[in-house]
């Protein structure tokens, strides 16, 4: 087997445990919600937009090119009144279906957090191996004269405490 399969393999399981996660996330919606989703995404399409720009220029031309059987007649209220609440209701659609994707966002950067968090870890682990090694071979690195700031923990806690207060910092100026 060459290297690019290896390579590909973990790529491979990590794009199937991504899908996996996504199809339970999906599976456990509502019937409900599942086809607000629908509707949201719908109402972003091209062809929304023509079928509306269709059913609202047929309208009118019945109204108007038809009056014996006009139910609506100008300024077209049923009309305006119609489209006013279909504007509502797809708003909500559309909002709601935000709100799931946001959702599944917000789990998707807590687990990359997570992984870069480990593979942090891993990298200092590995550097400090590394350091062992380099000075057991009496190798010294006079590249970079901070070889123990990268080897030591780092700690999320203080992260987050710095970011935390540079952006109050920000927020006061």
């Amino acid at each position: 087997m060459w290297a690019g399969t290896q390579s590909a393999r973990p790529a491979a399981q990590s794009i199937d445990a991504i899908l996996r996660l996504e199809k339970q996330d999906e599976e456990t919606l509502a019937v409900h919600h599942r086809l607000f989703h629908w509707i949201g995404w719908f109402v972003g399409t091209i062809q929304f937009i023509v079928l509306q720009c269709a059913f609202v220029i047929g309208w009118i031309i019945l109204s108007h090119f038809f009056p014996h059987h006009a139910f609506d007649e100008y300024p077209f209220p049923l009309l305006a009144t119609i489209l006013a609440l279909e504007a509502v209701l797809l708003t909500s659609c559309v909002l709601i279906r935000q709100s799931l994707i946001d959702r599944t966002l917000e789990r998707r950067d807590h687990l990359e957090l997570q992984i870069n968090l480990l593979a942090e870890r891993e990298a200092t682990q590995s550097l400090r191996i590394l350091r062992r090694i380099a000075k057991k071979l009496n190798v010294e690195d006079i590249e970079n004269g901070r070889p123990d700031e990268l080897a030591s923990e780092t700690s999320v806690d203080q992260i987050a405490q710095d970011l935390k207060d540079r952006q109050d910092e920000d927020a006061k100026q």
